[in-house]
């Protein structure tokens, strides 16, 4: 990369090199760029990309002092909402905060995907400033499987009033809850190998391949899985085979079971972890 950076341009005045994942560097990587970075070829724009870097490190403070510095930070779970009402001022459209919700619960807190539905929905408004909740059910784009995810970590982080407002939206989308209860179980299952891995000193990262994740998705399993007890973990997979059971012999409404699902597992004891 050092060389690339130092490489002359060809037919114009700059080069371009972007650097991915800096902060998977070793020590001596990141060493060789702290030294570029305080005295950097001029005919060359190099950036440097990481998803954590420490501003104190070598390599930080050198590239702030001959460049510049940026931090994009994901906004918190509970202000997607307001960004997604943000996005639309931007387009001249206003929506309630319930709408905005609503569209984070169908599309994932992905902002680039929701600052793509936002322009769809505002081009699918016209003229028309407000944006309704019928609105975003005829635009929103996204897959049930995103949606099953929502809920999946809602239940991981145990938010049960998310968890539960995620389920029904689900529901009435028609996906199957035989489906939903699969997928929980998936999810439960990558839960309980996350927190024994992560009781064995096992990091997010080297844990992935062993739960079947990416490294970001064992992160947040390593997270989520820290909330719970290994015996709750087994317990809610054993509770997952039951509810399977029940709504294929029992005439009770398949929601219903699952939310009692819901409530026995993230609500028992559910300030645990949130701190």
């Amino acid at each position: 990369m050092i060389n690339a950076a130092n490489t002359m341009p060809f037919l114009s005045e700059r080069r371009l090199v972007v650097v991915r994942n800096v902060d998977k560097l070793d020590a001596a990587g990141l060493e060789k760029l702290a030294g570029y970075a305080k005295d950097p070829a001029h005919y060359t724009c190099l950036v440097l990309v990481a998803a954590k870097i420490a501003k104190n490190s070598k390599l930080y403070r050198a590239a702030a002092a001959t460049g510049v510095a940026y931090e994009y930070a994901a906004p918190k779970r509970n202000a997607y909402a307001g960004e997604v009402a943000k996005l639309l001022r931007e387009r001249g459209k206003t929506m309630a905060m319930p709408t905005a919700q609503l569209l984070v619960d169908v599309v994932g807190r992905d902002l680039r995907r929701l600052d793509i539905e936002a322009a769809k929905l505002a081009t699918y408004v016209g003229d028309a400033e407000r944006i309704s909740a019928d609105d975003v059910r005829a635009v929103a784009s996204a897959t049930a499987e995103a949606s099953v995810f929502e809920l999946s970590d809602a239940v991981g982080e145990r938010d049960v009033t998310r968890a539960m407002r995620v389920l029904r939206r689900l529901l009435d989308a028609g996906e199957t809850p035989l489906g939903v209860e699969a997928m929980l179980a998936r999810h439960v299952r990558a839960l309980i190998g996350a927190r024994a891995l992560s009781d064995r000193g096992v990091s997010p990262d080297a844990m992935a391949p062993e739960i079947g994740m990416a490294p970001w998705q064992a992160r947040n399993a390593a997270k989520q899985a820290s909330r719970y007890e290994p015996k709750e973990l087994v317990t809610a997979l054993r509770g997952l085979a039951a509810v399977e059971e029940e709504m294929k012999t029992s005439p009770t409404d398949a929601g219903l079971v699952i939310e009692r699902w819901i409530v026995k597992t993230a609500g028992a004891a559910g300030s645990r972890g949130k701190a």
